[in-house]
């Protein structure tokens, strides 16, 4: 038997995460990971769009801002998700903390998650843990304001292969929501699988998979180190729902949705990585979609050696 000795910092903040999620309340999902703007009590009758895109890389977890879906009433309309990753793993005893911000806007409403807070740590050879969560600020058209905790993601990871010609891995993924239907419940789960390669100094990398919730995706990045400490980084995913819904249909909700951004790293110190990305949703074009995303934020190593440079984008 293998005993895991977990640095006693990392166990605090593991635990304070979880925590924190097992505390979100039951009320409907918004667009990064709170709820929408309406009160399903008050205003069971209004639309609104969710979205959630969790992003968890290398040596850091976060999350950043795609559409994902909505909700009417009692009707389930179309359900999109997002997911992009490295196929790198943490080494044993290698954690990282991270804490970012982000905006995000569309016809119908606006959304800042501030703080997103996210924890990855190794815990095994090929083998890592994370858990992110964010606190959401969602106004809409009308006016109406909610907030509270979000949607949060707790991940284990595997390294398949850690070759230095293509890298595979796989995350499955508990995706805890905030609010649940008769469709969808509040635990669902993510099944994604990611490759990474490399050209000369660019990284490429990218993944594929399903949530549970309806949805299966495809997403990739390009990485190209710019100087020995700033790095730069397109990204670009497609989401596609698999549940067909004629009230979607009729109120002409597509079932796909594409979206893209470009973001920065600097590494400050070799623990510590500071990032912004900014996107927006390419297509469709209409009340649901992404007219603007805006994230930035700092990951920073915790405990044991840094055997590569964090990802939160």
């Amino acid at each position: 038997m293998v005993v895991i000795k977990t640095p006693r910092l990392v166990t605090f903040v593991l635990t304070g995460v979880v925590f924190l999620t097992g505390s979100a309340p039951v009320i409907a999902q918004g667009i990064g990971h709170g709820q929408p703007p309406l009160d399903p009590g008050r205003r069971s009758n209004s639309g609104s769009t969710t979205t959630t895109q969790p992003s968890s890389t290398q040596a850091g977890t976060s999350s950043t801002l795609l559409p994902a879906g909505s909700q009417t009433g009692t009707l389930r309309l179309q359900t999109f998700g997002s997911w992009l990753d490295t196929a790198g793993v943490s080494a044993p005893g290698e954690a990282w903390v991270s804490i970012s911000s982000a905006y995000w806007r569309s016809p119908s409403l606006r959304e800042v998650d501030a703080p997103a807070m996210g924890v990855t740590a190794g815990v095994a050879r090929r083998t890592q843990i994370g858990v992110s969560l964010p606190y959401y600020h969602v106004t809409d058209q009308s006016g109406f304001a909610s907030q509270g905790f979000g949607a949060s993601y707790v991940t284990t990871k595997f390294a398949l292969s850690e070759s230095p010609r293509i890298g595979v891995s796989t995350s499955p993924t508990v995706e805890i929501l905030n609010w649940s239907s008769p469709e969808i419940g509040r635990v669902n789960f993510v099944l994604p699988i990611s490759l990474q390669t490399s050209v000369g100094t660019t990284q490429i990398y990218g993944s594929t998979g399903y949530f549970t919730r309806g949805s299966v995706f495809g997403t990739g990045a390009v990485e190209w180190p710019a100087t020995s400490k700033l790095t730069l980084a397109v990204t670009m995913a497609h989401s596609y729902s698999v549940v067909s819904d004629p009230v979607s249909d009729a109120l002409g909700v597509a079932r796909h949705r594409t979206d893209a951004s470009g973001g920065v790293y600097y590494a400050a110190t070799p623990g510590v990585v500071v990032f912004t990305s900014i996107g927006r949703t390419f297509a469709p074009i209409d009340q649901t979609s992404g007219r603007l995303a805006v994230s930035a934020g700092m990951t920073m190593n915790v405990s044991g050696i840094v055997t590569r440079a964090p990802r939160t984008p």
